[in-house]
């Protein structure tokens, strides 16, 4: 048996030309769940929202998205990972794993509570991806997504760091 080959890829900042691999992507990703394809597209290049691309020998290969969403407390809000998704051909390389990570280091330096997710009650995959990187289940949503599946709501603390005194 082959074993899976790791990720190569380059982590850099997404933005606006970006659009048509972000909608392609997610049209393959999230279409069963509504028309990612034409929301997240919308989203580059906006306040509040990062945006990282992964690319493979000089071609894209998947994204993430994090925004900032109000938080349940006082204080610093929480940080929502808005989309993650990876081209089938560079799948099982931790490609994914890079992406979440870096959503998580993008959250650090917003210095929010934690990352809160929905990811779909049927993929396993993304759940066991998510709980390795510290993010534990807190609910599951009855019809969550515009097209009525259900959603596991996930949530990490983000480690605050402190800034060195001068």
């Amino acid at each position: 048996m082959e074993s899976a080959e790791k990720a190569t890829a380059v982590l850099r900042a997404g933005g606006p030309a970006d659009a048509v691999f972000v909608a392609d992507l997610a049209r393959t990703a999230f279409s069963d769940y509504g028309e990612y394809d034409r929301v997240l597209p919308r989203w580059l290049g906006t306040r509040g929202v990062a945006t990282v691309v992964a690319e493979e020998d000089g071609a894209p290969a998947g994204f993430a998205m994090v925004g900032m969403r109000p938080g349940l407390h006082l204080g610093r809000a929480d940080a929502e990972l808005l989309a993650v998704a990876v081209a089938a051909r560079a799948r099982r390389r931790g490609i994914g794993r890079a992406l979440v990570r870096e959503v998580i280091a993008i959250a650090e330096r917003w210095r929010v509570r934690g990352v809160r997710l929905h990811t779909a009650d049927t993929n396993l995959v993304a759940q066991r991806l998510f709980a390795g990187e510290g993010f534990l289940a807190e609910a599951n949503r009855q019809g969550f997504y515009p097209n009525g599946q259900g959603a596991v709501a996930m949530r990490r603390a983000v480690e605050r760091r402190r800034r060195a005194r001068r």
